[in-house]
């Protein structure tokens, strides 16, 4: 199966290589319905006002640094966090003058977290996602890690995306080195199995379905106490190279590819297709999947 891989660009100036863990399989596609599963779990909405650890602690910093620099001037930085209207993350920060100075601007955006565009599969798709949405997907995450059983089960994927990486060069002929010289490489049907052998004698597992079509292959667990995880071992490892050209070792945990929402687990946590400006469904087997 081959992996389908993208450039993302930040708006704030860097420029990121990634690759976006998808992959194609050599075997037939059967045109049948897709995976059963229950009703979307409901939606954890991120609550207004709202401020991520990553704004909480670039603000503290930046208020620490210039107080230091503008005692003489300034007796307090307070800051704000918020989204513009293009689902960019800013922090806004306003300074409260010492006694006898004033600021000409005293309120400005000091920083501004931009949102990703890239594509998937070689070019053949284009897509962008705002920052917002990949916060509220991260919020989702940081919700789901509350409860023991799903702590538990990442636990056993997050070991597998540590133990794999990605064979870029089986996949699309992309020679690339690996720091790690045993590391074990797979493509999505290495990552699915290992994931349907970790789940075979799970506690909270009460079986494992392995999906593929011919675009990709994920997992399906189905918990003891009824809920339906949907698990895309591939996509959640986040699979990148360096600019020396390694695979990267320090996963990069996806978090929409391991949710109880198939809405979520479609979605690339918000990604729009840019030609036809509709939300991209990234496990493009769903149409032709089959249970192995």
């Amino acid at each position: 199966m081959k992996k389908l891989f993208g450039f993302i660009s930040a708006i704030t100036g860097l420029l990121l290589i990634v690759s976006l863990a998808g992959c194609k399989s050599s075997s037939p596609s059967v045109k049948i319905s897709a995976p059963p599963h229950s009703a979307p779990a409901q939606r954890v909405s991120m609550p207004d006002g709202y401020v991520p650890q990553y704004a909480l602690e670039e603000a503290e910093q930046r208020k620490a640094v210039f107080l230091r620099e503008n005692s003489h001037a300034a007796s307090d930085l307070k800051y704000r966090f918020f989204y513009n209207e293009k689902g960019e993350a800013c922090l806004e920060f306003t300074v409260t003058p010492s006694g006898g100075y004033t600021w000409p601007t005293p309120t400005w955006v000091g920083y501004t977290w931009g949102n990703s565009s890239g594509s998937i599969g070689n070019g053949e798709i284009r897509y962008s996602v705002t920052k917002k949405l990949k916060d509220e997907a991260q919020y989702r995450m940081e919700e789901r890690r509350k409860d023991p059983v799903f702590r538990e089960i990442e636990k056993v994927v997050l070991q597998i995306a540590t133990e794999y990486k990605y064979d870029f060069e089986s996949a699309y002929g992309i020679r690339v080195k690996y720091r790690n010289p045993n590391v074990k490489k797979a493509v999505c049907e290495g990552y699915s199995d290992a994931v349907a052998g970790a789940f075979a004698n799970h506690p909270h597992v009460e079986r494992v379905e392995t999906w593929a079509g011919s675009d990709h292959a994920w997992n399906t667990l189905i918990l003891k106490d009824g809920r339906k995880l949907y698990c895309d071992a591939t996509w959640y490892d986040g699979n990148s190279i360096d600019d020396e050209g390694y695979v990267v070792d320090i996963p990069d945990q996806s978090p929409v590819n391991l949710t109880f929402d198939i809405n979520e687990f479609n979605s690339l946590g918000g990604a729009v297709n840019t030609a036809g400006g509709r939300l991209l469904a990234v496990h493009f087997a769903w149409p032709d999947a089959r249970e192995l």
